[in-house]
């Protein structure tokens, strides 16, 4: 279960990769308007199992899509057990398949958490490599903390699952989940200096535009500090050469790249990151602004609202 924003560097590799894994791969696309959703069709259509549904909304209900995501899983395709994963995240294990690794475990074990493995761009990677895992082949020493659950299915509307698919409720009460080392997830959360300013401008503009609440929850709260540079101090880290593509710092990083499954790629195209960047920016800023003239078209408490705002004057000095 897979939820997408604006994946198409890394998105057909996830796929070709993780299908040697999974029977089926369903995903929750949120508005991309990069490739993404172009690439997911044709991989489709190659026949590779997988379903998509999309929702645009600016919003924070992550326990409610998550959970919606887990009964779709096991209600359409009676799953066995139910992996979450985000797009940028690669399964490994260090003792046979996956599936092995989940039919070993005691039926008492409902479900599981397996250690997540930060990957780290370097100025050392390959730019002109299209596939991310074999791009990319620094990673963090040690654990790094963060761990994803794996679940069992058949537990209907009896479990639901938290924000981050870190862990999950079972009739009111935390579900047990012992550790799987033998099985890892790769993470490759920055693909470069620009696809990190990417998510925390995209990031930051959905905090705001959800509202007070999601900026009282305090959600994403670590986009709003670049952000805030890139728009008062851009210089500071678009002419940062070693924010865009920072050496290799051997105190934290050891080289330590995946075993890829994936074979070669069919559908992705190499682009230009920093163009992408100022694309998908754009895509979405207008995006919320399509949402916020939709919401002024169709509710009159809205439209009174923006009156008032327009009606206002403030003496300055």
């Amino acid at each position: 279960m897979t939820r997408s924003l604006n994946e198409d560097d890394i998105v057909e590799a996830f796929v070709r990769h993780n299908a040697a894994s999974l029977h089926h791969m369903v995903f929750l696309d949120n508005g991309s308007t990069d490739a993404t959703l172009d690439i997911l069709r044709q991989l489709q259509a190659e026949g590779i199992s997988l379903s998509v549904f999309q929702t645009i909304a600016a919003g924070f209900d992550e326990v409610a899509v998550n959970t919606w995501l887990y009964r779709m899983a096991d209600q359409m395709h009676r799953a066995d057990w139910v992996v979450f994963l985000d797009a940028d995240e690669f399964i490994t294990t260090t003792s046979g398949p996956l599936l092995e690794r989940l039919n070993a475990r005691s039926a008492q074990d409902l479900a599981i958490t397996v250690p997540l493995v930060h990957y780290f761009d370097t100025v050392e990677d390959d730019a002109a490599e299209p596939i991310v895992p074999i791009r990319m082949r620094w990673r963090a020493r040690g654990e790094t903390g963060v761990a994803k659950m794996f679940i069992r299915g058949g537990l209907g509307t009896r479990v639901s699952i938290d924000a981050g698919n870190h862990g999950g409720i079972l009739d009111g009460r935390p579900v047990p989940t012992p550790h799987e080392y033998q099985v890892a997830l790769a993470h490759y959360p920055r693909r470069s200096g620009w696809h990190d300013m990417q998510k925390y401008v995209i990031g930051w503009l959905k905090v705001l535009a959800a509202g007070q609440a999601a900026i009282g929850a305090d959600r994403s709260s670590h986009y709003r500090s670049p952000f805030q540079t890139l728009r008062d101090k851009p210089s500071e880290l678009v002419f940062n050469t070693g924010y865009i593509a920072p050496p290799v710092d051997h105190a934290i990083a050891i080289l330590a790249p995946i075993t890829y499954l994936g074979g070669d790629l069919r559908y992705t195209a190499v682009s230009d990151p920093g163009m992408k960047t100022l694309s998908l920016a754009l895509h979405y800023a207008e995006q919320l602004a399509r949402q916020h003239g939709a919401l002024q078209d169709r509710s009159p408490e809205a439209k009174q609202l923006v009156n008032r705002w327009n009606a206002e004057r403030k003496f300055l000095f």
